[in-house]
């Protein structure tokens, strides 16, 4: 399914699910909606909660790429915090059915994947505070930082339900100043005698949902690129073509695996792209299967997207 075409068959199945609700929208709905039979619509996805799965990913992804991107005019660090919050209550317009959609079901209940795709979302927006919040307010904040962004999503996400209710009668930039400036009197009252009620091991359980999940992506990136070496070294390829290979991959998992700085996204759609151009039927599919582990594995990994938020 093409990029386009599957972002269309996903809108309009959120919409269907908005106004009907999920449980009274059956396949058949869907597939007129479409206009497709019933075994294309299994051919791209296994099932209505695949499907369901597919509409979530794809708007959580779309609502925390507006949220995460710095401006480049945005001033000072504070002044960029502003203009990120100030986007993310401006977007609830964009995704208003989708929103209406999760609050009117029952979302997390539908399915292990979406309840875990859902506690993952959390834990990475939790992360997303703490990082933004010491690059804000610097080391004054690091040993309160689990309270403050405990208080930070709380705020949020209440104010975010006002928007959803009243869109006309409030302004995404002025509630964002107002919300910074009630972080700066929280921050400011911490006196250093008082000890905070968040510690990293009361929030492990979230926060240590991404780093499990980054690690099983990473083994499982490694035994990909330890699998594909072997192929290489089966095939009838010139000696010198094997080796560039093999280095090249070497080199890509080097880099996915750099505990030090987040991958290199030149570095590494490059060496992909060498390889894809070797043209290699026999390893068109381990290729592939890479390239979906690796997409998964940027996702997943803070680091890495850490770069769409941090100014350079």
């Amino acid at each position: 399914m093409a990029d386009e075409r599957k972002v269309q068959f996903i809108e309009t199945a959120m919409k269907l699910f908005a106004e009907k609700g999920y449980y009274s929208t059956s396949i058949q709905d869907i597939v007129d909606a479409w206009g497709i039979s019933k075994g294309a619509f299994y051919h791209h996805f296994s099932s209505k909660e695949d499907l369901m799965l597919a509409i979530i990913q794809h708007h959580f992804e779309k609502m925390m790429e507006s949220f995460t991107v710095i401006p480049q005019d945005g001033g000072s660090e504070k002044e960029r915090f502003i203009q990120q919050i100030a986007a993310h209550f401006a977007n609830m317009h964009e995704h208003k059915e989708f929103l209406q959609m999760m609050m009117a079901e029952q979302i997390p209940k539908i399915s292990s994947d979406i309840h875990l795709y859902l506690l993952k979302q959390r834990a990475y927006i939790f992360s997303w505070y703490c990082d933004r919040l010491i690059e804000v307010y610097g080391t004054e904040v690091e040993r309160y930082v689990f309270d403050v962004a405990t208080m930070l999503n709380g705020m949020i996400r209440q104010y975010m339900f006002c928007f959803f209710l009243r869109p006309s009668k409030l302004h995404a930039e002025e509630v964002a100043r107002f919300l910074v400036r009630r972080l700066d009197a929280i921050i400011a009252s911490f006196s250093h005698e008082e000890a905070p009620i968040l510690n990293k091991e009361m929030v492990e359980p979230l926060i240590g949902m991404e780093e499990k999940e980054r690690c099983v992506l990473q083994e499982k990136i490694s035994a990909r690129i330890a699998h594909m070496q072997k192929k290489i070294l089966s095939l009838s390829l010139d000696k010198k073509i094997q080796h560039e290979l093999h280095a090249a991959l070497d080199t890509l998992e080097a880099e996915l695996m750099n505990e030090e700085s987040a991958p290199r996204e030149y570095v590494v759609q490059g060496i992909l792209l060498y390889i894809e151009n070797r043209h290699l039927p026999l390893l068109a599919d381990d290729l592939a299967a890479l390239r979906k582990d690796i997409e998964q594995y940027r996702k997943t990994n803070n680091r890495w997207e850490r770069s769409k938020w941090k100014k350079h």
